[in-house]
């Protein structure tokens, strides 16, 4: 199956123009316009990454990431936080797994590709190294 990058951020127009974005360069999206929906479309469990801004509606990025962090012993999907240029709360408190990028807006389109990208990557190499059936902290993780 093809790794899926879910777009969420509640700027339905912004959303829509990252997903063709994505897809015009190969990349399989999925959207969310706030964090229920996103929340939804994370436990379906096909994203490899979550390009998720911090200003996003019912729950925001603290709800998903709080969730990720809770529901999942080993993060399934890499976070690339975005933030806009006013916001003081930019990432320290979330600088961390599974959070793997942060960018402020705005950013340049090849920037945010490559950031993506190279989560994509990354993502794709950690699965490859998890075993099919391992033991974690007592449950099991199905990789």
């Amino acid at each position: 199956m093809k790794p899926v990058l879910l777009i969420a951020d509640s700027d339905t127009d912004l959303c829509e123009l990252y997903a063709m974005f994505f897809a015009e360069r190969g990349i399989e999206t999925e959207t969310a316009f706030d964090g229920l929906d996103c929340l939804n479309k994370l436990r379906r469990n096909r994203a490899a990454v979550l390009l998720l801004d911090r200003g996003l509606f019912w729950g925001g990025a603290d709800g998903v990431l709080a969730w990720l962090r809770e529901q999942m012993p080993v993060p399934e999907v890499s976070v690339v936080l975005t933030n806009g240029p006013n916001n003081p709360r930019a990432v320290p408190g979330n600088a961390r797994p599974p959070v793997v990028a942060s960018l402020t807006k705005p950013f340049k389109p090849d920037i945010l590709f490559e950031t993506v990208r190279t989560a994509m990557i990354e993502r794709r190499r950690k699965q490859s190294l998890v075993p099919v059936h391992a033991t974690v902290s007592g449950g099991s993780l199905i990789g």
